[in-house]
């Protein structure tokens, strides 16, 4: 079993953020061409946090310090549903002071200072290829930051469960209207910060949970179902990307095969592959194994 580092990044606004580390074997390691090294980033779904699933990132860490890559994954300013977070302040008398983050009130567009110090971790510890790999929501984080940055140490884009909240199979269509008519009026009256209880299966402010289910936020980059503007962040990502779907996805409001299609037809990468996973649900429960060996492979691959 690979072994871990805990490790701590912090982001250019001044979040710390905890996350683990694992270097690839040495005689592993590829000495060929000019790369110093190629790595593989996690990025956490909502609520989630660094360790996620243990069974994958025990898996993802295995795979990949056997192939030669290094493998991260970092807390971001979404971890849990409510959390505390240490903030850089140079003022304090102890360097710092605490922010109160989460899920719950996390600003989606600010997730590019998450990534990029994932990123930049991993580059300072001479991985200069880094493959963004994103899950759930984690997904819609890496297509825009890979559709809007042009990083150039992104070697490659992982879509794992890239689905839709406002899209999603549990979606009540009456009661959803009505949320965002809700959701509208606090906004617009300043009630955005405002903490709700049943707007969501977890609690989040007005501002969060317009950022997750209105059509055309910046956070709705998988829009599928719709027939305009379809998956524009996703179409700029130029570098190699991998979309991977779950076969009994639970939270798909439609079929697997369906959404591929959809993928398949706005790909801007010269280098796309999409894979459907079978039986698998949204957290590849029982399929993490298959899973991970389809990733790591690929991005063995590039």
């Amino acid at each position: 079993m690979a072994q871990f580092e805990l490790v701590e990044t912090v982001t250019k606004d001044g979040l710390v953020h905890q996350g683990m580390f694992a270097r690839p074997e040495p005689h592993s390691v590829p000495h060929s061409g000019t790369s110093r090294g190629r790595a593989l980033l996690w990025v956490h779904g909502l609520t989630g946090r660094f360790y996620g699933d243990v069974k994958t990132m025990n898996l993802f860490a295995d795979e990949c310090t056997k192939q030669g890559m290094a493998f991260a994954s970092f807390n971001t300013r979404g971890h849990d549903i409510i959390s505390s977070m240490r903030k850089i302040d140079p003022k304090e008398p102890n360097g710092y002071t605490h922010v109160t983050i989460g899920a719950s009130s996390e600003v989606f567009e600010e997730s590019v200072f998450d990534i990029d110090a994932g990123i930049s971790y991993l580059a300072d510890q001479g991985f200069d290829q880094v493959i963004l790999a994103g899950h759930s929501t984690g997904a819609n984080k890496v297509c825009y930051y890979a559709g809007n940055t042009n990083d150039p140490r992104v070697a490659g884009v992982v879509l794992a469960g890239p689905m839709s909240d406002r899209l999603s199979e549990h979606t009540d269509k009456k009661q959803y209207d009505k949320n965002l008519t809700m959701l509208r009026e606090l906004i617009e009256t300043g009630r955005g910060d405002a903490l709700l209880a049943k707007t969501h299966w977890f609690p989040i402010t007005a501002k969060r949970a317009w950022s997750l289910l209105s059509p055309n936020t910046h956070e709705d980059v998988f829009n599928y179902g719709d027939e305009k503007n379809v998956l524009v962040d996703f179409n700029k990502i130029t570098s190699p990307v991998m979309v991977v779907l779950a076969g009994n996805d639970d939270v798909a409001d439609r079929p697997a095969e369906t959404i591929q299609k959809v993928f398949d037809a706005h790909t801007g990468s010269k280098n796309y592959r999409s894979v459907i996973i079978p039986d698998a649900t949204h957290q590849y429960s029982g399929k993490q194994q298959e899973f991970v060996h389809s990733v790591v492979s690929w991005a063995k691959s590039l």
